[in-house]
């Protein structure tokens, strides 16, 4: 039978079990010991103690309980009140807390429900006299205020009698004397009545018997009753202003709320308290005693415990003395055992490890059955399988040698100091020398150095050197090859090494140089190119700009419909080719560098504001919102080229607006920090748009020469592609950058940023408009224009309140008052979640105007947002029947056209504000006056002079109208469409004599009249003044007092349209002195034409042209091309109920008949105006009527006229 193995494991197990069993034994009896005495000590420490102490606590805080609870009856206000019952609250939570300490401890069931009964009645008894308090509290509060009323009421009886004596008039007779008698003793004996009835009250409110209070009442109720028939017995007006003090004093004494019933409450609630304080000492008192018996039990209990506790620590220590010595025998004889059967042997397996290890050949021990033995046999496995495998390692050495040598790809491994230490052949072919040469030798192909051409080694740590890097290597024949090289760090022979992996690249490099030679021989061809057309570009802008003035000249020839129509064709062509190559020859002079950029002070704001001013009708002629959104923190002043920044902001702002059908364009101006140590200011512009965006791909060739993100066949837009190209290449030329962010669908924005010096802002005019303090409401439907809004009037210290829909602006107005008004067009009625399902629609600022007025508001001075191509809505009159401001106020209306200038806006505001606003400044570069004279004396064969006169005029046929009447009369004349184009016209150079229509978009020509006045009396404190500018104002206004409007507004005379030549040469003479025109003389009259003479006054028509010619009958042709679409917005205006822009279409359309000489549709022109100033709707439909009745008429009349000029 084979004996069980007796491991090691088992050996140390028993020796270990053996003293764990001694140490078990002696904790068994300690622990037996220690138990017992922690049993009892826990329960004195953890039940016996803390009770003893809880119930000395109870005791002590049951007394402190009752103690405070009169403290709660002294109170003299709810908070007081409030304070003591907190700390009442602080020291019943005490009180509860203690309670389930005892519990907790193990304290007799019994004795806890007795307390806990006794707790439970003070508690109780607590909060009754709590709540009582409080009552009695409330009660004396109305008591007090009931008595405050009555006092003043007192005085009011007072006030109330000297009031009635007063109105007393004086008796004349013997019976009014005695009546008033009679009244003045009514009036004492109501006034003593009351005083009566007040005194009792407060006699009630200080009563301490219920009864004394009943006695009070009743008289209370005697006197008033006697009051009542005084009151009844006086004068209707005395028994008038008497009646409400008496009502007020019956609601007083005999009200719900009356000081008689206030009073009893107090009365019964005192005497609750003294019997609710009585209670809570009885209760105090029982608690306190039944605590006081559970304290003695406690201490007897304890008493007995400490005995037995003595007895028991005596036992456990001569218990524990016995088994230590015990535990220390067992433990000397196991480390003998142990040490003789496992130590030694394990020593001597030691021994013969570190023998094998040094290479000696020693016998080891295996015998045995333990774990040891085992370990001796397994080392023997191991000593006799590493010599095995060192042969093996040995032959797979040789193998791989084998393979290196055969690779096309060159393998070394240098020492750090850039000897060879292993080479295979390839390595040595690509080095130009023999193996044996090249292996010991320093060489390139070894140097860490110069494979990183000057970058730092790592010195320490495994991993990749170099990737992938190319080396020149110089062989000993003089040859050069190039080798691709990857380094990585390792270890050869026990040291640090680089290991190199070389790839011959020679005739890759031999490619790349021959391509390189081919790519400069292309630039330079391409750079000759571009030298030649930069030279050439005056000789190619030459000749295009010849046939545009000879285009120019043709169309102010006389010419017929169709020939018109080739000369506008050709002339549009002929531009835009000028404009394509006028792209091509700046993109060249940018490549052959010869183009230079100017460096000159200029305003950035002012800038991106010309910019949008010059695209805004494109704009408009797509209804797209043309934002600026400037920075306050950009420099009024910085140096650079503004002519070149324009031609990228115009270039990317006309992209933005050619490819955005509906929606915004935004210009943006930002201030970005710039490069450390730089004395330059970095300028962001960026421009937004809600177009069709450009996708990943366009994007990647959108700054290339003759490229478009959409460049198929089918594009929408055309283009020739360079716009972005010359951009780009200037933004370079300026040293920064740009680039765009889009995606299809989502719109693009298109940004570059200048690094600029500071300028001079000196040169720049200040701003001194004053908006501070003042409170402006926005009422802007666009999100983006009404933030900019609101942060640029927040930079100039001005509270800004916005609002998105009528609705909001009215509740706005409603709440509070506001200094200005901004308002645009198109505000929805309400916001969509206030109603939804409900009609919502767009109102127009005179319709937002209209209902502000109805909800019982006065608009505040209100400045109208329109765009260039609406017509501004009147302003609501405020002085008169024309809408006319008092002289020395200021405006209450005005007109402001987008995009919105700063400046502009501003001095609007201000005006409107009635705040001091300085003229616009005159700028450094606006041309000197003329000096007619020196014009009078010029060779006649010079060139002509420039044009003395500036028509302003909105309206196609006018304008066609008044330029034909002046160059009759020999005079040729600047034209703008609107008063903002004449003041920007007037400022660039002086005009003697300005002929405006008072009706324009945008600016009119009474705020056109006020700002040349204005601007004019700067310029007579300049050295060299400006000459005084005449002013005429052409209007076919229909309203009383428009002469007397022109006048208020620096006009100098008035014309009625429909302008003849005589009336036009009159009104010259007087402007320009007398002899300056020849008066025309009178046309030959013509033969009646029957129909066509009824409509069309023929005479008023030959003296308005002139004649009865061609020109004359295309000019009435034209009349009708630009009526039809005036008759079609009047009725659109209408069917929404927008009377202002019927009354504006109609004054346009009045106008344009009598100078036609449609005397007729003018008269139904003006009565339709009239019907819509008046507010009429209904009168407005028939005048309506009337007026599409007259117009087929007058087409047809035009019709035979020209019929009967063909035949």
């Amino acid at each position: 039978m084979r004996l069980p193995r007796l491991g090691v494991a088992f050996r140390i197990l028993a020796g270990l079990t053996v003293i764990a069993g001694l140490t078990a034994a002696t904790g068994v009896v300690a622990v037996s010991l220690f138990g017992r005495f922690h049993e009892g000590f826990e329960q004195i420490a953890t039940a016996k103690v803390p009770g003893l102490v809880n119930a000395s606590q109870l005791a002590q805080q049951s007394g402190t309980l009752a103690a405070n609870a009169p403290a709660l009856v002294a109170v003299q206000s709810q908070s007081v009140r409030e304070s003591v019952m907190a700390r009442l609250s602080d020291q019943i939570a005490l009180l509860e807390d203690l309670m389930t300490r005892l519990r907790d401890r193990g304290t007799d069931v019994a004795d806890v429900v007795e307390l806990q009964r006794r707790k439970n009645e003070l508690i109780a008894n607590l909060m009754t006299l709590n709540t009582q308090v409080e009552r009695q509290l409330a009660a004396a509060a109305e008591t007090g205020g009931l008595v405050g009323r009555l006092m003043h009421l007192a005085e009011r009886v007072r006030n109330a009698e000297e009031a009635l004596r007063d109105k007393t008039t004086t008796p004349r007779t013997l019976e009014e004397w005695g009546e008033a008698r009679d009244v003045e003793r009514r009036i004492d004996l109501w006034t003593a009545e009351a005083q009566h009835a007040i005194l009792l009250m407060l006699a009630a409110s200080r009563a301490d018997h219920e009864a004394r209070v009943d006695r009070l009442r009743q008289d209370y109720r005697a006197a008033m009753d006697r009051a009542a028939e005084v009151v009844a017995a006086l004068p209707s007006g005395a028994a008038f202003d008497l009646e409400p003090l008496y009502r007020e004093l019956e609601a007083l004494g005999l009200g719900e709320h009356n000081l008689f019933n206030s009073r009893l409450t107090e009365i019964g609630l005192a005497r609750a308290i003294k019997g609710s304080i009585a209670r809570n000492q009885n209760v105090s008192d029982r608690l306190v005693g039944a605590v006081s018996d559970h304290f003695l039990a406690i201490e007897q209990d304890i008493a007995a415990r400490s005995g037995e506790f003595e007895r028991v620590i005596r036992d456990g220590k001569n218990a524990i003395l016995a088994m230590a010595v015990v535990s220390i025998l067992g433990a000397l004889g196991i480390f003998l055992y142990i040490h003789r059967n496992v130590v030694r042997r394990l020593r001597g397996l030691q021994t013969a490890m570190a023998a094998s290890a040094a290479g000696r050949s020693v016998a080891i021990p295996t015998h045995g059955q333990d774990e040891i033995a085992d370990m001796a046999r397994a080392l023997h496995y191991f000593v006799a399988t590493i010599r095995s495998r060192e042969h093996a390692l040995s032959d797979s050495e040789r193998r791989l040698r084998a393979i290196l040598e055969q690779s096309p790809v060159g393998v070394s491994i240098g020492r750090p100091d850039g000897s060879v230490a292993f080479a295979n052949a390839r390595a040595a072919e690509l080095a130009g020398l023999p193996p044996d040469a090249f292996v010991g030798r320093r060489h390139a192909l070894a140097l860490p150095g110069a494979t990183l051409q000057g970058r730092a080694l790592p010195q320490e740590g495994p991993g990749l050197v170099a990737r992938d890097v190319e080396v020149a290597v110089d062989r000993p024949d003089g040859s050069r090859v190039w080798a691709l090289q990857t380094l990585q760090r390792t270890e050869f022979e026990g040291e640090p090494a680089i290991l190199a992996w070389s790839y011959d690249i020679t005739g890759r490099k031999r490619a790349e140089e021959d391509l390189r030679h081919a790519k400069d021989q292309a630039e330079v061809a391409a750079r000759s190119k571009s030298e030649f057309l930069a030279t050439m570009s005056h000789e190619i802008r030459t000749p295009m700009n010849g046939v545009l003035g000879m285009l120019e000249l043709i169309a102010l020839s006389p010419l017929d419909a169709e020939q018109t129509e080739l000369v506008t064709t050709v002339r549009d062509s002929a531009t835009a080719l000028l404009r394509i190559i006028d792209d091509i020859l700046d993109l060249s002079k940018i490549e052959a560098g010869k183009l230079d950029l100017d460096e000159m002070d200029l305003d950035p704001r002012e800038l991106v504001e010309g910019v949008a001013e010059l695209l805004a009708p494109q704009a408009h002629q797509k209804a797209l919102l043309l934002v600026c959104d400037l920075d306050r923190k950009v420099p009024a002043a910085v140096r650079g080229d503004p002519g070149r920044l324009r031609q990228i902001l115009f270039n990317l702002t006309g992209n933005a607006i050619k490819f955005t059908d509906a929606g915004r364009v935004v210009l943006r101006t930002r201030l970005e920090p710039s490069d450390a140590g730089s004395d330059r200011l970095r300028l962001r512009f960026s421009v937004e748009d809600t177009g069709i965006g450009i996708s990943a791909a366009g994007q990647a060739r959108l700054f290339q020469p003759f490229s478009q993100a959409d460049s198929s066949t089918t594009r929408r837009f055309g283009g020739t592609g360079l716009g972005l190209a010359i951009c780009a290449r200037l933004v370079e030329m300026m040293g920064g950058r740009i680039g765009v962010e889009s995606a299809p669908g989502c719109g693009a924005t298109f940004w570059f940023t200048v690094d600029l010096l500071a300028g001079d802002p000196r040169t720049v005019p200040g701003d001194d408009t004053d908006l501070t303090g003042l409170s402006i409401i926005v009422a802007e439907p666009d999100p983006v224009q009404r933030a900019v809004l609101i942060r640029a009037l927040e930079d100039k210290r001005a509270a800004v309140a916005d609002a998105t829909t009528a609705d909001e602006a009215v509740e706005l107005l409603t709440m509070a008052d506001a200094d200005l008004l901004v308002l645009s067009d198109g505000l929805l009625e309400h916001h969509p979640d206030d109603a939804p399902g409900a009609p919502n629609p767009r109102l127009s600022a005179p319709a937002v105007l209209a209902r502000i007025a109805a909800a019982g508001v006065r608009p505040p001075p209100t400045l109208h947002l329109i765009d260039g191509r609406e017509q501004p809505g009147d302003c609501p009159p405020e002085s008169g029947e024309d809408g006319a401001t008092p002289a020395g106020q200021p405006p209450r209306h005005d007109h402001l056209g987008r995009p919105i200038r700063r400046d502009a806006l501003f001095r609007r505001l201000t005006a409107l504000a009635g705040r001091a606003v300085s003229p616009l400044p005159v700028t450094e570069d606006s041309p000197p006056a003329l000096d007619m004279a020196a014009l009078d004396m010029a060779d006649p064969d010079a060139a002509a002079p420039p044009p003395i006169i500036l028509v302003a005029e909105d309206h196609p046929t006018n304008q066609q109208v008044i330029l034909r009447q002046l160059r009759q009369l020999g005079f040729e004349a600047d034209l703008s469409g609107d008063g903002l184009e004449a003041l920007t016209a007037w400022r660039s150079r002086p005009y003697r004599l300005l002929i405006t229509d008072c009706h324009m978009p945008r600016m009119d020509g009474y705020e056109l009249s006020r700002q040349i006045r204005s601007a004019e009396s700067v310029f007579k404190l300049a050295p060299d003044p400006r000459p005084r500018t005449a002013i005429i104002a052409m209007t076919a206004n229909a309203l009383a007092g428009e002469m007397e409007r022109c006048t208020d507004a620096g006009m100098d005379d008035y014309i009625a349209k429909p302008v003849t030549l005589k009336q036009l040469a009159a009104a010259l003479n007087r402007a320009l002195g007398e002899g300056s025109v020849a008066a025309p003389d009178d046309p030959p009259a013509a033969e009646p034409a029957g129909t066509a003479e009824q409509t069309l006054d023929l005479d008023h028509v030959r003296t308005t042209f002139g004649g009865l010619d061609a020109a004359s009958l295309d000019m009435l042709d034209f009349f009708l091309e630009t009526t039809r679409p005036l008759l079609d917005e009047a009725a659109a205006a209408l069917e929404r109920s927008d009377l202002e822009a019927v009354r504006g279409t109609a004054h346009t359309l009045a106008g344009a008949a009598r100078t036609a000489g449609a005397n007729r549709l003018g008269r139904a022109a003006s009565a339709l105006e009239l019907a819509a100033h008046r507010g009429d709707p209904d009168g407005t439909g028939h005048a309506l009527t009337a007026v599409r009745t007259a117009f087929p008429a007058v087409e047809a009349a035009i019709r035979a006229l020209r019929i009967g000029e063909a035949v």
